[in-house]
């Protein structure tokens, strides 16, 4: 009789075991899901933080040059790096060795 009770108990709560189990796989599952889309975001963060710090780092440095744009000898020395100008008048010597080790 003993038995009998036993495997009745059992039979009755098979279907909640189940149950049980299906929402402890379903809930472990969203929370690993979860985990694993916070460690992309945490990331892509990280990442969005660094680009940051580039770009106002290239503000920085493009606000100091705007400063510069308004310095008659910055213009002047821009104008004679960059764009190769020379004054009225003026010889431009080329030293050949030295432009072979600039290249």
């Amino acid at each position: 009789m003993d038995n009998k009770r036993k495997k009745s108990k059992v039979k009755r709560n098979r279907p909640l075991f189940l149950i049980v189990l299906v929402i402890l796989l379903y809930v472990s599952w969203i929370l690993i899901s979860q985990r694993i889309k916070l460690q992309e975001l945490t990331k892509q963060e990280e990442e969005l933080q660094k680009k940051v710090e580039q770009l106002k780092e290239e503000e920085q440095r493009l606000a100091e040059e705007r400063e510069l744009l308004n310095d008659p000898k910055y213009i002047e020395r821009v104008a004679r790096e960059r764009l190769k100008m020379v004054k009225p008048n003026e010889i431009i010597y080329i030293d050949h060795e030295k432009a072979k080790f600039q290249e």
